[in-house]
């Protein structure tokens, strides 16, 4: 089936403050990468991961990129719909995106758009994913779509599908909106 996921990673700004800029909150529960709707970790590149199981959630639209990027603050964010083969990595810096390179299977098997000052790195991952894909021809295997998601994982450290892509201390599974305040518990002889 494939994963439909929206992922972001943050440099500059602490994890408390991102979770506040999202309206989100930790549970409490560390769970195994994947296996929550949100989930948080800091990876050991030093970059804040947020990973939301919807690739279209808000969290990676235009509007928070920006939020989240404003001031010193970098967002790589990523969008990855393997039943369809699309895929996206964009950076923003300082409330501006940055670049962007997408890969949509749906207007060619070679599809790719690159726009902005992209990284160094960007050309090397691309020549060398066209060339797997050349050598491929007529195989049902979509190579180009790797592009974005190798950029990125270039850059933070981070890719969805290797591995549960090496947090520290695990995946915090978080909720959006604070925590509700728990009531004190009542007597432990009533039952109502």
């Amino acid at each position: 089936m494939g994963y439909a996921i929206g992922w972001l990673a943050v440099r500059g700004k602490v994890p408390e403050q991102v979770l506040a800029e999202l309206d989100a909150a930790p549970t409490g529960r560390q769970l195994e990468f994947g296996t929550a709707r949100l989930a948080a970790c800091r990876l050991s590149t030093g970059w804040f991961a947020v990973v939301i199981n919807e690739a279209e959630h808000p969290w990676v639209g235009e509007d928070m990129l920006a939020l989240l990027s404003d001031g010193a603050a970098e967002v790589l964010a990523c969008r990855v719909e393997e039943h369809v083969m699309v895929s996206s990595a964009e950076l923003w810096r300082s409330g501006e995106r940055q670049w962007r390179v997408v890969h949509d299977a749906r207007l060619g098997r070679d599809h790719l758009v690159a726009e902005g000052r992209l990284p160094a790195a960007y050309a090397g991952i691309a020549a060398e994913h066209r060339q797997l894909a050349a050598a491929a021809a007529g195989k049902p295997v979509d190579h180009v779509f790797e592009v974005p998601l190798k950029l990125a994982q270039r850059l933070v450290g981070f890719k969805h599908d290797e591995g549960g892509a090496g947090g520290e201390g695990g995946w915090d599974e978080l909720r959006h909106g604070p925590m509700p305040e728990q009531a004190p518990p009542g007597p432990w002889w009533k039952f109502w």
